[in-house]
């Protein structure tokens, strides 16, 4: 299930904050458990606040049209995002990046040569030699 809005509420009443879940399958982005295991190291490592969110998504640019954005913001969603969490990670992908990016997978390799996240979007129609940047 995906957050659509930060809160609902009626008139008069003040808004009830919708809890994030595991997005949906072809939906959102979906964590490994590597991945979410190296995001949480460097929230600690960085002494980010607790409750710090993930904000993934895509923004024009690289040498195959998109690239790929990976920040942390101790903020969370807001209206044009949707949220998510899985293996603990609290994070937000903007609703035009996700038209791009559903059903992605961002995982991290720890090899010596490739140490990194890695991103597999089944969207991307061509992506380039780094595999930073992708065409949709």
């Amino acid at each position: 299930m995906t957050q659509e809005s930060n809160a609902t509420s009626s008139p008069g009443t003040a808004p009830t904050p919708v809890l994030p879940t595991e997005p949906k399958q072809g939906r959102g982005v979906h964590l490994t458990e590597r991945a979410a295991k190296e995001i949480q190291r460097v929230i600690q490592e960085q002494n980010f606040p607790a409750g710090t969110w993930v904000r993934i998504g895509a923004k024009g640019g690289g040498c195959s049209g998109f690239t790929y954005v990976l920040d942390f913001d101790p903020q969370g969603p807001t209206e044009f995002d949707l949220g998510f969490v899985m293996h603990g990670v609290q994070y937000c992908v903007d609703k035009k990046s996700e038209f791009f990016m559903g059903g992605t997978v961002l995982d991290f390799n720890d090899g010596l040569l490739d140490r990194g996240f890695v991103f597999k979007n089944p969207q991307a129609s061509g992506t380039c030699g780094c595999g930073t940047s992708f065409s949709a």
